[in-house]
Formats: structure tokens, sequence, C-alpha cells
């Protein structure tokens, strides 16, 4: 993650190298400001749980976009836009991550049986 903070903070950076450090473009090298990027990094584990449960609630929402065309076969087209709805505001939950990087601290939805 350290190296992706480097990168947000300072966009130029080309080269990262743990030991011979950060360079731009022309290959001159960065001095970095280890504060702004302890700070990058801090804000992206904060944003990291939000970041999975969007990732997986889409995935969701794809295997179910095929019941939402008119034409589909099944009766419970209502149940599957509920579902569907619930999985959109999943977001208004707190999530976290466990020490295995999972997430934890979410109700998902069951979808409706065919």
């Amino acid at each position: 993650m350290n190296h992706q903070a480097i990168r947000l903070v300072y966009a130029n950076a080309k080269k990262i190298d743990d030991t011979e450090g950060v360079f731009d473009f022309d290959g001159n090298q960065i001095v970095i400001d280890t504060e702004l990027v302890a700070a990058k990094i801090a804000e992206l584990r904060a944003a990291e749980p939000l970041r999975q449960l969007r990732r997986q609630r889409n995935k969701l929402l794809q295997q179910s976009d095929w019941r939402m065309v008119s034409d589909y076969p099944g009766s419970n087209q209502t149940e599957w836009q509920t579902y569907r709805q619930t999985l959109r505001d999943i977001t208004t939950q707190s999530p976290a991550l466990d020490s295995n990087g999972n997430l934890t601290g979410i109700t998902w939805p069951q979808p409706p049986t065919d």
C-alpha cells in the first residue's frame, strides 16, 4: 500500500525502489514527505472496507442483471427488484475488515428463490 500511496501523492513518480528512492519520469529523485504518505496510507486503509463492499455488491448486481429485462420469464421480478435495491442500499451499513482482510459487519440480503 505504501507504493500506491506514494503514486497517489506524487503523480509524477515513475520508479519506486525501497532502497534507492523514488524517481520521476526524467530520472530525478523525488523527496518524499513521509507525513503526507502516511496520511494517504491511513486514508486508503479507512476506505478499503467500503471499496471491498462495493466490489462484492457490484458483482451480485451484475449476476442478477438478466432478471431485469422486460422478457424475464420468472414471476418474481418484483422480488428481484427489491433484492437489487437492497444491494444498492447496502453501502449505508458500516463495513469493517477482520484480521484476515474479510468484510465484517454486513448483513447481505438473500436472493429470491426461483
